[in-house]
């Protein structure tokens, strides 16, 4: 199937519901066709192998689904985790919606603390802002390797949102493993990180009570 075929694939399997209701969750100026998310993994895994679907042919910054697909499949595609990796790091910078790279985890199966280490260091500051968010998002993988706690220097208050929300799910999902060590560094933290971690923590499904209200405390203590 050719890049062509496969856009009129997604319109065909577009619910204008659907993408209306995400759309504007998006926080992306691409615009959503409305396949939802199993059939779209569905329809990547099913063309992952097609020679004719080439990546080159992609038209990118249009469409959220074809910019999801983009990603998955050149993953999918690599031969091993450094391949991906390096994929990664030639392509995010195309990124434009946390949609996208909020899914990446799921390719990375093989992915270790190593390789994740390697490619936090290189890219945590990177200019793009979705680059970063992905480099925060990378380590969820790894929320109970005690090495994680190696991240909690480098996390400070970004200027962007999407950063600082990633900064703070990475936070509040180490919590659930290390909730001493989350509670001590953000005593020092930022506000507003400080804020958005607690909140991520209160909603948390895996993370008990008596631990949650220790963190309210903390926030509270500040008002």
């Amino acid at each position: 199937m050719t890049y062509t075929g496969y856009l009129q694939l997604l319109f065909r399997q577009g619910d204008k519901a659907y993408a209306a209701f995400s759309q504007p969750l998006s926080n992306s100026s691409l615009t959503v066709i409305g396949v939802r998310v199993p059939i779209l993994r569905q329809l990547i895994k099913t063309h992952c192998t097609d020679t004719d679907l080439r990546l080159s042919n992609f038209e990118l910054g249009k469409y959220l689904e074809v910019d999801f697909s983009y990603f998955a499949l050149g993953l999918l595609r690599c031969k091993n985790t450094a391949e991906q990796l390096n994929f990664l790091s030639a392509n995010l910078s195309y990124a434009q919606s946390w949609i996208i790279t909020d899914m990446l985890n799921s390719y990375l199966k093989k992915a270790t603390f190593e390789d994740f280490w390697s490619f936090f260091l290189a890219h945590h500051c990177d200019k793009h802002v979705y680059t970063r968010r992905f480099a925060y998002v990378f380590g969820l993988k790894f929320y109970r390797d005690q090495r994680i706690l190696q991240v909690l220097p480098y996390l400070k208050s970004d200027n962007t949102y999407m950063v600082n929300m990633g900064q703070a799910w990475l936070l509040a999902t180490v919590a659930i493993a290390y909730p001493d060590a989350v509670y001590n560094f953000l005593v020092t933290a930022s506000a507003e990180l400080k804020t958005k971690t607690i909140s991520k923590i209160r909603d948390s499904f895996r993370i008990n009570e008596k631990i949650k209200s220790r963190f309210v405390a903390l926030r509270n203590q500040n008002k």
